[in-house]
């Protein structure tokens, strides 16, 4: 079962007074099944209250024809539709040149 999905907090005091050092993103080399690409942005945190440090998930992005971005540990989760890309060719100058 999985536990509740909580903001950034601290693994040692449990303080949410966070604060991110350093960031970077990781791109998954396959897409879900509905055709998007997720996108991890990890970051180096470090709590204000204890001065304790560690490496974790920041937020999570997936893009594609709807996207989806995940804050710190699911704190919030923001949906967003887009058209699909529509691309006209024309035959008679492809074939022209």
């Amino acid at each position: 079962m999985k536990k509740p999905k909580q903001g950034l907090t601290c693994p040692k005091c449990d303080s949410k007074n966070i604060n991110v050092v350093k960031t970077w993103n990781l791109v998954s080399p396959l897409p879900d099944r509905e055709g998007r690409v997720t996108v991890t942005v990890m970051g180096v945190l470090k709590c204000k209250e204890c001065g304790y440090s560690w490496r974790g998930v920041v937020s999570k992005l997936k893009v594609g024809a709807r996207v989806e971005i995940e804050g710190g540990k699911g704190e919030e989760t923001v949906v967003e539709e887009r058209p699909p890309k529509e691309i006209i060719i024309d035959l008679d100058e492809v074939l022209g040149e």
